[in-house]
């Protein structure tokens, strides 16, 4: 009986390592900035542009996204009302789970009389062609 009991109990913890394996490949990547070309956004007059390398993404391509807060102007001390600009680029395919990519955002634009001022962060993030997040890192603006 103790010898079933631990047949059942070995192929119960082989089972579940299994069902584990097949799920750890999406959650194994590791994306990370790299150091030597670290994640950098800046903003020329209505757009911003973000630009670096992340690794650690695989082998799947993925799609970066830019998402900058923007405002719209109206006369000093009164309400600014806030937006977002967003680009996003194509598939890129990793090399060696790298990417380079440059993402800029569409331009930001207001009603008549009223001035775009862009935010001081953009939000980088990496997603597979799924949807699913890898990488995000919030980027001041220059």
């Amino acid at each position: 009986m103790m010898r079933s009991i631990r047949s059942i109990a070995l192929v119960l913890f082989a089972s579940l390592g299994l069902l584990f394996a097949g799920t750890s490949t999406a959650m194994a990547a590791n994306a990370h900035e790299v150091p030597n070309n670290p994640i950098v956004c800046t903003s020329t007059g209505t757009t911003v542009t973000c630009s670096g390398s992340v690794a650690g993404l695989g082998n799947e391509a993925v799609i970066a996204v830019v998402d900058a807060d923007f405002a719209c102007q109206t006369r000093p001390g009164s309400n600014n009302p806030p937006g977002h600009i967003q680009g996003k680029s194509g598939p890129i395919q990793p090399r060696n789970g790298r990417i380079n990519f440059s993402v800029t955002t569409g331009p930001a634009s207001c009603p008549p009389g009223l001035n775009p001022v862009i935010g001081d962060f953009a939000t980088v993030s990496i997603f597979d062609l799924e949807g699913n997040l890898l990488f995000q890192k919030r980027v001041r603006i220059t």
